[in-house]
């Protein structure tokens, strides 16, 4: 079964792709500091959070941060610090205790309603308690609002505890803030780039100001600017705070005295010192950020679009990948495996990818040529090794046996899994459907004679998968432009009248954000396609980034790449970045004395080559792909450079278009209690004016 998969049955695109296993490049290297830093830090906040209540106490979390809390803190430490844990549901819960504290993320204003609904609950069984919420990372107006009209901010003590972001991985931190890039470019929301600058500054407060600074895109600036302001009022509060008598009053040249018997402050381990406190006691920042560059996603919807060939990838694209869990229960291996016994890797029919630390960092990029092979070597040395009990004549070779069969029972059920995972995206890969699908997107990125909207319609018509259709469809319009108001008229008329006239506001919203509109000027793509080289043709596809999109390398690595490519960086290529969306900037942030010294002693552990730390921001998401492919350009760049990631939300392409969607919104029920002074009589008969 092995052999046969990812064969001769694949689509072109999939052959000749094969790469070498990937070099870890994560693992002990500053990035996974930074990481671990982090981790500990967070930890200690949010403990110290919960600790802030003392006594016995029951904590009701937001269903949406419990399995990124998994991330910094273990199912024990909940277990100390708190008595009862509860998911934050409809249905209010049962408890004995006087204290009650609601964690969630201040992303969920809607979880409020729940809230009022716990304390009404509470309220009616004559249940007298303490009721503390507790945001993550910081207490949102809106959120605060619906304390008041739901007439319970009385009743609540509200507190903030700064985790702006989960460490999913050990060069990945994720916001899990979805929508932000619908709030952004279509409702005209900036809180996602304020709670982005807001993480940015939490990052600059650990580990010093960041010198360099790159933007591109309208969210990428937002995110500048606020960052910028924030930044000027915190000097601003600071020089409030600190007048610097010691410069006033002590002579030149002699350094100011403490006062008799003062103590530096003492800090916890794992919590934050203060910039000022670390200057002052004379510490090490440690390891830095030399820079960040903020991406807009709307600058690059076509490695969002385009489909993506890495094992990782490809499980989000078949499964969907939710807080590094994956859902396999319709499988039908899967039910077998769990029929009537515990599976050590399957819960409830869920595979933990982010739970596994020793198999899947191995596997998760590489390319779905390579998967079948080495799936196949792992599976036969389990074989051979479970063939060597026979042939033991001795005691020392049983111990050594023993301990050999010990590593290999545990990674049996692994390799299992994945084999059975590697089978369905076989399956899914070798459709005919999938085979379509591909031909069709090379025909639009290639831009071929022959016209792909005749197919789109066809299987409009034919009402293929609605999210399917609008990929490719979306993907057209992106390359050439916007689609011809003639056909796109027509589209238009056969998407509501296959798919259901709930789409009406979901195409309004494309057309706004501009992924989906009508055509507008000649097209800049084969000009985009050359100046980024997005379709190397001379490239070794086992050592260049293309691999992760089988011969598409994504735009946004190709903007980290061009970065280092340059000495002056994006001022090389300023005609290449004016075909993108939006503006583009560049500059250095100002350091203090001690920051300058730190930066200085950073620049010569780097020319004797230590590698530099460079934050890759995105603004509205990321596909497992380009991280893929970012990875892959630390290797091609022989290690100088480590990237760590930091994203509002990972994304897919179906992540996106429902993000964009407004069918729910259609389907919604519309309220029925009257306005404020109308009459019965007068909503009866409709608009009281007629």
């Amino acid at each position: 079964l092995l052999k046969s998969i990812f064969r001769a049955a694949a689509p072109s695109r999939l052959r000749g792709s094969r790469h070498l296993n990937s070099i870890a490049m994560v693992e002990a290297s500053p990035v996974s500091e930074l990481v671990q830093a982090l981790r500990t830090d967070m930890r200690a906040k949010l403990l110290d959070c919960l600790d802030e209540m003392p006594g016995r106490k029951v904590l009701v979390m937001d269903p949406s941060i419990v399995r990124p809390l998994d991330s910094i803190v273990t199912p024990q430490d909940l277990k100390d610090h708190s008595e009862q844990r509860f998911i934050l549901t409809e249905h209010a819960v049962s408890v004995s205790c006087s204290q009650m504290i609601f964690l969630m993320s201040c992303c969920r204003a809607e979880l409020i309603d729940r809230i009022a609904k716990q304390i009404v609950a509470d309220k009616a069984a004559r249940k007298d308690r303490m009721y503390v919420v507790v945001f993550l990372a910081r207490k949102a107006e809106q959120c605060m609002e619906m304390l008041n009209r739901r007439g319970i901010s009385a009743n609540v003590k509200v507190r903030e505890c700064a985790i702006h972001f989960f460490p999913f991985d050990g060069d990945i931190l994720s916001m899990e803030a979805p929508g932000v890039f619908n709030e952004f470019h279509v409702m005209g929301d900036p809180s996602g780039a304020f709670y982005l600058a807001k993480a940015l500054m939490f990052l600059q407060a650990k580990f010093g100001t960041i010198p360099t600074v790159h933007a591109i895109g309208a969210a990428g600036k937002t995110v500048v600017d606020i960052m910028l302001r924030l930044r000027k009022d915190e000097q601003m509060s600071d020089a409030l705070k600190d007048p610097k008598p010691s410069q006033e009053f002590s002579p030149p040249g002699v350094p100011s005295m403490a006062p008799h018997g003062s103590q530096p402050p003492q800090h916890r381990e794992g919590t934050q010192q203060q910039p000022h406190e670390q200057q002052q006691s004379g510490t090490e920042l440690g390891p830095g950020i030399d820079e960040v560059i903020i991406l807009d996603r709307r600058v690059d919807l076509f490695s969002v679009l385009c489909s993506q060939f890495t094992y990782q990838a490809l499980i989000d694209a078949a499964f969907g990948i939710v807080h590094g869990a994956v859902d396999v229960s319709s499988a039908a291996w899967a039910q077998e495996r769990t029929r009537g016994q515990a599976h050590p890797i399957l819960r409830n029919g869920e595979v933990f990818l982010s739970h596994d630390k020793t198999y899947f960092p191995d596997i998760r990029d590489l390319h779905i040529d390579s998967l079948g092979p080495l799936l196949q070597g792992e599976a036969e040395t389990i074989q051979k090794l479970y063939a060597e009990k026979d042939n033991i004549k001795s005691t020392g070779e049983m111990a050594d046996y023993v301990a050999r069969f010990k590593k290999v029972q545990a990674k049996h059920p692994l390799v299992e899994v994945h084999i059975n995972l590697a089978q369905d995206l076989r399956n899914k890969i070798q459709s005919e459907d999938y085979r379509q699908h591909l031909k069709l997107e090379d025909d639009i990125t290639a831009q071929s004679s022959q016209s792909p909207l005749e197919s789109i319609e066809d299987w409009i018509d034919d009402q293929k998968p609605f999210h399917e259709v609008m990929r490719l469809l979306c993907l057209y319009s992106l390359v050439n432009s916007g689609v011809k108001a003639k056909q796109y008229d027509q589209i238009k008329r056969s998407i509501i009248q296959s798919y259901g006239y709930e789409h009406l506001l979901t195409l309004c919203n494309m057309e706004r954000v501009g992924i989906l509109r009508y055509q507008q000027g000649k097209t800049v793509w084969s000009s985009i396609k050359r100046q980024f080289n997005l379709f190397p043709e001379d490239a070794n596809p086992a050592r260049d980034m293309s691999y992760a999109y089988s011969g598409y390398a994504p735009l946004s690595a190709r903007l980290v790449e061009m970065m280092k490519k340059s000495p002056t960086g994006w001022r090389a290529c300023q005609d290449a970045l004016n075909l993108l969306y939006g503006p583009y900037l560049e500059f250095q942030q100002q350091l203090d004395v001690s920051e300058a010294t730190h930066a200085n002693a950073a620049e010569q552990a780097m020319a004797q080559g230590r590698p530099s730390v460079t934050l890759v921001c995105f603004v509205g998401g990321v596909t497992y792909g380009e991280i893929a492919a970012i990875r892959r350009l630390s290797e091609m760049e022989e290690g100088r450079r480590r990237f760590l990631v930091l994203t509002t939300e990972m994304l897919s392409a179906r992540k996106l278009l429902d993000s964009v969607s407004c069918e729910t919104v259609v389907n919604q029920v519309p309220p029925e209690e009257p306005r404020v002074g109308q009459r019965p009589e007068e909503r009866r008969r409709g608009f009281c004016f007629w």
